[in-house]
Order: C-alpha cells, then sequence, then structure tokens
C-alpha cells in the first residue's frame, strides 16, 4: 500500500498541500503527526516507518486511532478541507469510545473523507472482544463520505486501496448514501442524481463504490448488488455488481455512463442480510477545486466561517469554485437528510441563477445558497446508520462541475424570537405578518415571500437576502398580485 499511495500521489502532485503520517497503537509514547510539505520525506518516512508488529501496543489495550483523529483535526498550519485520511487498524476502540459531536461537526462540515481499513481476521477478534466495538469507525465513515473497508490481507486489500485513491483522491462526489439495510430483496429509491453538462460528450462517466458491513460476517463480496439509474421504464441503466477480484473484500467497484444534463433516480437492490451497513458513494472526474463555508445569518457574505450549524442558523452554503468561466453557470442545490430523504420545507431545493452570483477580487465566482432550516434529526431514523442521524448531504451542479457537500444539523442555539413562533404545515417558522416586509426562519432574518416566489442572496445591490418573486407578483414579500 505504501507503493500505491506514492504513486498515486506523486502522479497527481496539484492535489494536495500538505501530507503526513503518524504510526498508532504503539507499546510507547504516541508519535506526534508529522506533516511534509512534498513527496518525497513523505515517502521517505513511510519507508522508514512501516507498521511494526514488534512495537504494538498489548493485544489487551485497545486502539488510541480516535486520539489521533483528534489531534489531526485540532492541528493549526495545515489545511483541512477536503483532506483524505486512511487508517489502517488491526484493533478497534474501546466500547463507547467515540469523537466529539465538535469533532464530528469538523470532519463533515470540511469535506474531510476519513477510511478505515481492516483485516477480516482482525475483524473477527475484535469483534468478538465485549469490551471493543468498531460503532465509532462506522460512524466515521458514513459521516465523512467514506467507506469502512474489512478484507484479507494482502491482494484483495490493496487492489481495494487502490480503487479507492483512483476515486476518492482524485475525483469528484456527486452522490452519498449510508443506510442500516431493512429493505430485504425489495428495491428502493435512495436518491437522486443530477448529472453536470458536459461539452465534449453525451454522456458523463461516473464510478460507483460499496462498501457493505453486515452484523456478525466481515467479506460481503458477492452477487445480488445492483443499482438503478432510472428515468422511465424505457430509460434506465442497471448496474451488477460482481465480486471478482475483489471477492475477499467488503467493497463493490462498477463504472457507469450517465446522459449529460439528465436527471435520475438511483434505486438500490441486494440479497444482503437486514441490518447490513451500506454506505454508497458515486465518483465523477473533475479539474476544478472548489472551496465550502457556511455563513451565517448576522454575515450574509460569509466573510467569517461558521463552523457548526443549527436549526436556528440554517446551512448556507458558499461555494467558491476556482475558475472565472462559471460565471455564465446557473446551480442547482438538493439538501437531502440522513435518509435520502428532501424536507417539504423552503429551500431544500434551489437555483442560484447566474445574476446573483459574485466574483472576489480573483474573479472566481461565489455561489450564495440561501439558508436551509435544518432539523436536528428526521422524524423516523430507522435506516439511519447511527450517529450519523444529523447529517444532511447537499447536492451542487453548475455546469460541468458537480460535488457532495455535507453538514451535521445541531439543535437550536439560543431563542426563537417571541414573533416568529408561527409554523406552517411543513415546519416553516414565520413571523407576524403585522408590517411588511414580512419575514420567517426562526430568528426572523429571512424574507418571507408568501410562497409566491423564492429567497436569493443580492450581493450587487442590498447586499442581503431578497425575495425573487414569481410571474404575477411583486412587492417586498411577493404580497401584491
Amino acid at each position: 500500500m505504501t507503493q500505491l499511495a506514492v504513486q498515486s500521489i506523486t502522479a497527481n502532485r496539484h492535489n494536495y498541500t500538505k501530507l503526513a503520517i503518524a504510526r498508532f497503537d504503539t507499546n510507547g509514547a504516541q508519535e506526534s503527526i508529522t506533516y511534509y510539505d512534498d513527496i518525497q520525506p513523505f515517502a521517505t518516512a513511510l519507508a522508514n516507518s512501516p507498521p511494526n508488529p514488534n512495537a504494538a501496543s498489548s493485544p489487551s489495550t485497545p486502539s488510541n486511532v480516535l486520539p489521533i483523529i483528534s489531534s489531526f483535526l485540532s492541528a493549526s498550519g495545515r489545511p483541512l478541507e477536503s483532506s483524505m485520511v486512511v487508517l489502517l487498524l488491526n484493533r478497534f476502540p474501546a466500547l463507547n469510545a467515540d469523537l466529539s459531536s465538535t469533532e464530528y461537526d469538523t470532519i463533515t462540515n470540511n469535506n474531510v473523507k476519513i477510511f478505515p481499513i481492516i483485516s477480516d481476521t482482525s475483524y473477527a477478534t475484535q469483534y468478538s472482544l465485549v469490551s471493543r466495538s468498531s460503532k465509532a469507525l462506522t460512524s466515521i465513515a458514513a459521516n465523512s463520505n467514506s467507506h469502512f473497508v474489512i478484507g484479507k490481507m494482502g491482494s484483495p486489500l490493496a487492489q481495494t486501496f487502490q480503487y479507492l485513491m483512483n476515486t476518492a483522491y482524485l475525483d469528484s462526489l456527486t452522490a452519498t448514501r449510508s443506510f442500516v439495510d431493512n429493505f430485504g430483496f425489495a428495491q428502493n429509491t435512495i436518491g437522486k442524481l443530477r448529472v453536470p453538462h458536459s461539452e465534449i460528450s453525451s454522456y458523463v462517466n461516473f464510478t460507483i463504490t460499496i462498501s457493505a458491513q453486515t452484523l456478525q460476517n466481515t467479506t460481503t463480496n458477492t452477487n445480488g448488488l445492483s443499482l438503478v439509474f432510472y428515468q422511465s421504464p424505457n430509460s434506465q441503466q442497471i448496474v451488477k455488481f460482481e465480486p471478482g477480484s475483489l471477492t475477499n473484500t467488503n467493497f463493490y467497484y462498477a463504472t457507469v455512463q450517465l446522459k449529460q444534463g439528465s436527471t435520475y433516480q438511483v434505486q438500490y437492490k441486494s440479497q444482503f442480510d437486514l441490518g447490513t451497513i451500506t454506505m454508497i458513494r458515486i465518483w465523477t472526474e473533475s479539474v476544478l477545486y472548489h472551496y465550502g463555508s457556511y455563513a451565517s445569518l448576522d454575515d450574509p457574505m460569509g466573510g467569517v466561517t461558521l463552523y457548526k450549524v443549527d436549526e436556528y442558523q440554517g446551512a448556507a452554503l458558499r461555494m467558491k469554485l476556482m475558475n472565472d468561466c462559471y460565471t455564465t453557470h446557473a446551480a442547482y442545490v438538493l439538501f437531502t437528510d440522513c435518509n435520502g430523504a428532501v424536507s417539504p420545507k423552503y429551500d431544500s431545493s434551489q437555483t442560484i441563477d447566474i445574476d446573483y452570483i459574485f466574483a472576489d477580487e480573483g474573479s472566481f465566482p461565489h455561489y450564495p445558497i440561501v439558508p436551509f432550516f435544518c432539523d436536528n434529526t428526521p422524524i423516523v431514523t430507522s435506516n439511519c446508520v447511527p450517529g450519523s442521524e444529523s447529517k444532511y448531504d447537499i447536492q451542487f451542479v453548475a455546469g460541468e462541475f458537480t460535488v457532495i457537500r455535507s453538514f451535521q444539523c445541531r439543535p437550536g442555539v439560543g431563542q426563537i424570537k417571541s414573533n416568529c413562533r408561527n409554523k406552517d404545515v411543513n415546519g416553516n417558522y414565520y413571523c407576524n405578518r403585522d408590517k411588511l416586509p414580512y419575514m420567517r426562519g426562526p430568528t426572523g432574518q429571512i424574507p418571507d415571500c408568501l410562497g409566491h416566489g423564492h429567497v436569493e442572496y443580492d450581493f450587487a445591490n442590498a447586499e442581503a437576502y431578497i425575495c425573487v418573486c414569481d410571474d404575477g407578483y411583486s412587492g417586498d414579500s411577493c404580497e401584491k398580485h
């Protein structure tokens, strides 16, 4: 795996600004994470510090991988956005050990992907110990849009690692869903995929990666798993996953071509045991860099990043695309909860028109997404992976670019404004409509368009959220007809 990592990173030098390595679960003092600016010293450190069974801590000691993750998340002087972390493990953390909710915020909101990888023999040994648990590792994989990989040592795990480096390290995540498979053999719709446009082809290439973690078995790669990309009975693509060379892992890999500019329902069917935790990721090539952060209601420009999204602030994603050509592309945005469901609330689906895209001093386009007032957890969470009940995913598509950004929705902080406690049938808070402009949201800081328009952030004129009224309506709150 060392050679594969070095080869992948060397071939894509532009993909990183920092590299890091640390050995954990050793019998001495925990090594600090060491950071490198270039591939050569990083490769040397990997070669000089391989896993060493003779230096391992006692088998009676649980893994200390969680403090290592905490150290990485809290370190200064290194970029965190869109990092990829691979954990090569041979033991589980202690029972009930986990990261803090703040650390999960840091992982999910900053697009950090953390991949635990363990051999099937180690998994089986650790699973039998009542003092250990893989629950935190599963939760980390679900909340970071990654995979918890289990397989036989040697070629199966090495090839799986290579697939991860070819997708998660290089490509853009376009769809994601983690769930507890309670469907039986029935076919179920698990989400929607909007395909970006292409200037060079009628079809766009996608790569699908899936991991399946049963309650007891460790290597589940079998026949009977398929995804259907569905538009109509006469327009659908069926992808059947065959074990192939990955028989001795819990990992699946396939490719598919989908028509550019189209929207598909993604349908899932398997023969897994009930309760299998399934993580599905769909990737596509991208050479466009982006930065994502969340803006507060008091600072809608997003000058100061909001590190914790909550029910009262809402999720106001600010997307910055490092290509000035994208000022001519409107964006499509879709919010989904841990069930893959789209809320009936306002702004769960948005289109950011080109009139409301603004550029910074480098002429890079910013897409200001209107706050979506999420719920901390859905009403039903039986299909959500334990520990990921507060996770939301945002599908962002603009022109030829697409990416998934995710966040944790925490309980509301502060107080709901006294005159904004009204709620409509879809759960939207709105303020007393006694004077114009009408306002909505728990703190009354978003204009209420009365269902006759939608909200945009108007940078050019008002530098504030405004109502853009439907045809035939006008006024600050679209109250005139």
